[in-house]
């Protein structure tokens, strides 16, 4: 099984990679009803939806180029199937910015 990937406009983050630093850090709770908005703007296999697994942590990053803005770089199958059955919180693990910038393949100014 290859790489998995996550696009959000100009930048691409290496989820295989995301998930195995997510490993080994703390999982806390999210409030996934801010998130729903952002649903109309991610591509979703909509058969996937129903079995995604609600235990499995959302990931996280904070984007330095855009104010520190958090964004959800992998779990928005979980988060659509929580807004579909009412969920009210779900595990999360944020990625501090070195590990974001780790993970980024491409977007924004990586450091070099």
């Amino acid at each position: 099984m290859g790489s998995e990937y996550f696009q959000f406009l100009a930048f691409r983050w290496d989820v295989t990679k995301a998930q195995q630093i997510a490993r080994t850090l703390p999982i806390c709770r999210l409030d996934p009803q801010p998130w729903f908005r952002l649903l109309s703007a991610i591509r979703l296999n909509e058969n996937h939806v129903p079995q995604a697994d609600l235990e499995r942590p959302l990931i996280l990053v904070r984007i330095r180029e855009a104010d520190g803005a958090t964004l959800i770089i992998d779990g928005w199958h979980r988060l659509a199937r929580a807004q579909r059955e009412g969920v009210k919180d779900l595990p999360a693990v944020l990625l501090d910015e070195n590990q974001e910038l780790e993970v980024r393949i491409f977007g924004g100014v990586k450091p070099l």
